[in-house]
């Protein structure tokens, strides 16, 4: 063989080396490459769905919230607690935005009924769709009457008198926009909300802007999904939607690849549809294809060293999600998914002296309005930083809603002193160079071994932040035996209230009122008492909850009838009818003319009302909402005296009081037990002034003392009322001693 041809062979055999080399490197760097992409799709794959679980979890969680709250109002109403559908909005209608409810409503069969803030709705349609329902219902986008919203209506049938209504809770669709929002992949991915049929509720994407658009037909047609292999992907999701089957399928559109996955909602057979890019994942094996082809010698360090960044890539991508599904936008902290997911496992962890804080701004709306939201955004996360820093290491911290905010950690102290440290180091909150003064409300629960479930201990917490609302100068409540006691025997008197008022187990008895100079009868105070097998339950302990609950209304008018019988029975029996006051709570107040009822029982029982006194409490005429001074004139006007009660002790201006027309002016019996009765600078001699000044009568309450008694006379107060001459008493008792004076 020549030289030249041997030349020539080995010039072949290594043509066919570098092409085997080639080919090898290529095959080897295909393979290779379509291996880290399908990893990179199927981690794609897992995040989108986790993503999507995650979103649908919260929705889920937000439903059942909801439809709670509405089954509450039923069980209320079943339970007999309101008699008209007013007074069901009245008692729900503060809590209303805490469930991010617009309007309750209330209608019948046919469609008629109003709503909680003042609307009447006549032939509402497709009536029949709510009333078919056995528990609580959640309908789809539907108009509001009211408004150019779209709404969702929850609905609840109940008997009210007999008659089967219905009660809606409507929502604004765009609520639950907040919930579906995800700003995912640079701002490029997005949720939608759709039906088992495909029918678009709720847009992330802000795209549709029509009803009743079909998601599917808008991937084909509109959104540019033509290809056949992503229309058949789009039919096999609808085709799974139908049948009620979870998936995730890619598609391209515009050259762009999108993953999407579509996750079941456990109301109404709807889904939540997760759309999310895989431009990054296109640039990151892009990028790896080149290094792989450029480098092939290298490529054994290639592999180490994308299986790192992807690692990395992964984990960014990871944390992003994590951030969207876990982590509160404004303090960074947690939210409620997380902590109830960390909560959860900490319940089981083995440490001794577990507590569970819960923690809210006092009157934070109104720092809104003050300072506004991005302020206020500041405030929240300065909070945060404090609590999270307050707290022992390794607390669980979170926000879950608006200006509240949960801890769970382990501390083998004082937790007094814990919390006082707390509320020294955040009354104060410095933004922007300057000091924001904020209250907070505190409510503590022990966590105990037997406790196993997050939602149960979380709202003992809760439980106790709500108590320090109700107590004044007291920022912290540690859950305990009394507290739930408290709650037990709130709802044994709730239970057995109405069958009392029928077995008029409450009882009337009068306080005697004495003219200050001849220590002759002026009147008496008609007070109620509650004897209950054998016993007597204190007004303290039933008046409030009667008040939360609106029953003090009807207990009202139980004392005024039966005040009014008594007055009666004595003109006929002595031809003497003293001036009895008798109490009328702020509850009343709501309706203008409530007034109405006590002039038909004063009628029924030929009483003259320039003998009643209708006691109304100072806290009573500071309602911004309600036209106080309109209701008093027509007290006035009706005939009926009026005397201020606690005077004093209320918020009320002296304008306000100066335009009032009373007739007495009931001074509060913490003014004698603080004066210096050897002193003429107490605040009981000014107010003397006042009334003197307004030309209105005056009583002191709670005297007890002979020192007390001289020193009202000193002042020329006019009337006495207290134990220093009687307590109350049955009317018998009392009729024995007007009798005798």
């Amino acid at each position: 063989m020549k030289i030249k041809d041997i030349y020539r062979n080995r010039y072949k055999i290594r043509i066919w080396w570098i092409i085997a080399l080639f080919i090898v490197i290529i095959s080897i760097s295909f393979f290779y490459v379509n291996f880290l992409r399908d990893l990179i799709y199927k981690n794609t794959y897992d995040n989108i769905s986790e993503l999507s679980k995650q979103t649908t979890n919260q929705l889920n969680n937000s439903i059942d919230t909801q439809k709670q709250f509405v089954q509450q109002m039923v069980d209320f109403i079943n339970k007999g607690y309101a008699k008209t559908p007013e007074e069901v909005f009245k008692r729900f209608n503060d809590d209303l935005d805490t469930y991010h409810f617009t309007r309750l409503v209330i209608l019948d069969r046919n469609g008629n009924g109003s709503t909680s803030d003042g609307f009447v709705v006549e032939n509402y349609e497709n009536m029949e769709e709510f009333f078919n329902q056995k528990e609580v219902y959640l309908s789809e986008n539907r108009p509001s009457t009211v408004s150019n919203n779209q709404v969702n209506i929850y609905s609840k049938t109940f008997s009210f008198h007999d008659e089967e209504l219905v009660l809606f809770a409507t929502i604004n669709t765009e609520n639950y926009k907040d919930i579906l929002t995800r700003r995912l992949f640079n701002g490029q991915g997005g949720t939608y909300l759709i039906n088992n049929t495909g029918v678009i509720l709720i847009d992330s994407f802000n795209i549709v802007t029509e009803n009743n658009v079909n998601l599917y037909d808008f991937m084909k047609e509109q959104n540019g999904f033509i290809d056949f292999h992503d229309s058949e992907g789009i039919d096999i999701m609808a085709n799974n939607i139908r049948n009620n089957v979870n998936g995730t399928f890619d598609a391209k559109f515009k050259s762009n690849t999108y993953f999407i996955h579509y996750e079941k909602l456990a109301e109404n057979d709807w889904y939540v549809v997760t759309v999310a890019p895989a431009s990054i994942i296109a640039r990151e094996l892009n990028l790896f294809l080149g290094i792989s082809l450029g480098l092939c010698f290298l490529i054994t360090f290639i592999v180490i060293g994308t299986f790192i960044y992807i690692d990395i890539s992964n984990q960014k991508q990871n944390r992003k999600l994590y951030k969207v599904a876990y982590i509160d936008p404004i303090t960074s902290l947690g939210n409620e998914v997380l902590f109830k997911e960390k909560g959860a496992l900490y319940l089981q962890s083995p440490s001794d002296n577990k507590y569970i804080v819960s923690i809210d701004i006092d009157k934070f709306k109104a720092l809104n309005n003050i300072y506004g939201y991005d302020l206020c955004n500041k405030i929240l996360n300065s909070l945060g930083e404090k609590l999270v820093n307050t707290f022992p290491k390794d607390n669980i911290t979170c926000r879950i809603s608006a200006d509240i905010f949960v801890s769970m950690f382990s501390y083998s102290g004082k937790i007094d002193n814990l919390i006082d440290k707390l509320l020294r180091q955040s009354s104060k909150v410095k933004i922007d160079d300057s000091d924001i003064s904020i209250n907070l409300s505190i409510g503590i629960y022990q966590v105990t071994n037997n406790d196993k479930d997050i939602n149960k201990v979380l709202d003992k917490a809760y439980m106790a932040r709500a108590k320090t609302k109700g107590l004044y100068d007291v920022n912290y409540y540690i859950y305990d035996d009394l507290l739930e006691n408290n709650l037990l025997e709130e709802q044994q008197i709730e239970s057995s209230m109405h069958d009392a008022l029928k077995n008029e187990e409450f009882k009337i008895v009068y306080q005697p009122k004495t003219f200050t100079n001849s220590e002759k009868l002026a009147g008496a105070e008609a007070l109620v008492r509650w004897y209950k097998n054998g016993e007597i339950i204190p007004p303290s302990k039933f008046i409030p909850l009667f008040e939360k609950n609106k029953f003090i209304i009807k207990l009202d008018l139980y004392i005024f009838e039966h005040v009014c019988k008594d007055m009666a029975s004595w003109k006929e029996k002595y031809n003497f009818v003293p001036t009895v006051s008798i109490n009328v709570s702020k509850e009343h107040f709501v309706e203008e003319n409530f007034i109405d009822k006590y002039v038909e029982i004063t009628d029924k029982y030929n009483v003259d009302r320039s003998k009643i006194d209708l006691e109304i409490t100072e806290s009573a005429t500071i309602d911004e909402n309600i036209d106080t001074l309109k209701i008093l004139n027509n007290i006035k006007a009706k005939g009926f005296l009026i005397s201020i009660d606690d005077f004093g002790t209320g918020y009320s201006s002296l304008s306000m009081i100066q335009s009032m027309p009373f007739d007495i002016l009931k001074i509060d019996k913490v003014f004698v037990d603080q004066a210096n009765l050897d002193s003429n600078q107490n605040i009981i001699n000014y107010i003397m002034l006042i009334a003197e000044h307004l030309g209105v009568e005056t009583i002191v309450e709670g005297v007890e003392t002979k020192e007390q008694v001289d020193l009202i006379r000193k002042i020329n107060c006019d009337i006495i009322q207290g134990y220093y001459y009687s307590k109350p008493l049955p009317k018998e008792e009392f009729e024995n001693y007007f009798n005798a004076n």
